[in-house]
């Protein structure tokens, strides 16, 4: 399996950060380099590609769970953010190139991992690395989660939530009653009656409290909605991943991890007793018509996290995933904000 990826070695240095020993730091000029990090019979999957000579890196924690991060890394991310900024794309356990179908799925064991990543690059790339976490859809529970965690958030210099899905049971309710006041305004208007009345009629027929795979559902209706509103931007061709980029294990982790449920614990942990302990500065990004992770969503984020130093910014013609829907603008922005910070 290893062998698979040309670039990619479970290099010696790894094994180094392990034992203590401490690595010379590559400070200067562009990266792109590909690496596995054992941990819990796993062996996690990261690439950093950028200017790491700008001493800042974009740590992406994908969506999921059982995504991937190398989706992430289209034509716009190396054309805006790879050039002035690192960029690492970290495969979460059970996701993309990430190996290892064993081993622990709890959502502690995703938070101890990010935190192992986090510790590699500084050791590997200096101590003044300046991390900022991008946690999109899953990724915006697990960053947070992250962050409020014991002194986690010392080694982070800011935090970028996209579209995330901090509160679960919040998230559910929400989707669930934006699909249902949309389904209505739909069929009145008489667009996609069909589709918009099977929506309605599930919705008035279920609640999200009935029960994990109701919850499933309403998030496929949610992912379809997007789709059927005209003021939200197609996905340019541009998005789509280079060929160099593809990976084998992508559809057996994701049917791994909807099999080990990973994400179901999320139901019993309440975010607002670590949201308060959160005072890295923080940047909420969100697509306007996002049904997944509704906007109400950013609103309560903001109204909890501890960081004084908020930006909020809504994309008009974007869905679950803004990078897709308006790329230009959405890195761009990132950028700015990175820079600034």
């Amino acid at each position: 399996m290893m062998g698979s990826l040309s670039k990619v070695g479970l290099v010696c240095a790894l094994l180094l950060v392990v034992s203590g020993c401490k690595i010379d730091p590559i400070t200067q000029g562009m990266v792109n380099e590909d690496a596995f990090i054992k941990q819990k019979n796993q062996s996690l999957f990261l690439k950093v590609a950028g200017n790491i000579g700008s001493r800042k890196l974009v740590l992406i924690v994908h969506g999921g769970p059982g995504g991937n991060s190398l989706d992430y890394r289209d034509s716009m991310i190396k054309a805006v953010l790879e050039p002035n900024v690192a960029v690492g794309y970290w495969d979460q356990r059970f996701g993309g190139n990430s190996q290892g179908n064993a081993g622990a799925s709890g959502i502690e064991d995703y938070r101890e991992d990010l935190l192992t990543v986090v510790k590699f690059l500084r050791t590997k790339y200096g101590e003044d690395l300046k991390i900022y976490l991008m946690g999109h859809s899953w990724g915006g529970f697990l960053t947070p989660y992250f962050l409020g965690h014991a002194d986690n958030q010392q080694w982070i210099s800011g935090w970028i939530q996209v579209d995330g899905a901090h509160n679960y049971p919040l998230n559910d309710s929400l989707t669930e009653d934006g699909l249902a006041k949309r389904a209505a305004i739909e069929i009145a208007a008489n667009r996609h009656v069909d589709h918009w009345k099977e929506v309605l009629d599930y919705c008035n027929a279920h609640n999200v409290s009935d029960g994990y795979e109701v919850s499933v559902k309403m998030n496929g209706y949610a992912h379809e909605a997007e789709a059927l509103m005209d003021s939200v931007f197609a996905p340019s061709e541009s998005y789509h991943r280079e060929p160099s980029s593809a990976y084998r294990n992508n559809t057996n982790n994701q049917l791994i991890t909807a099999l080990l449920r990973v994400d179901s614990p999320t139901y019993d942990t309440d975010p607002d007793v670590y949201l308060g302990r959160i005072q890295v500065p923080a940047l909420l990004l969100w697509g306007r018509f996002d049904f997944v992770c509704p906007p109400p969503l950013c609103d309560d984020l903001n109204g909890k996290i501890g960081s004084q130093d908020k930006t909020i910014q809504f994309f008009e013609h974007s869905g679950h995933s803004p990078m897709m829907n308006e790329p230009t603008l959405f890195w761009e922005s990132v950028l700015d904000w990175v820079i600034k910070h």
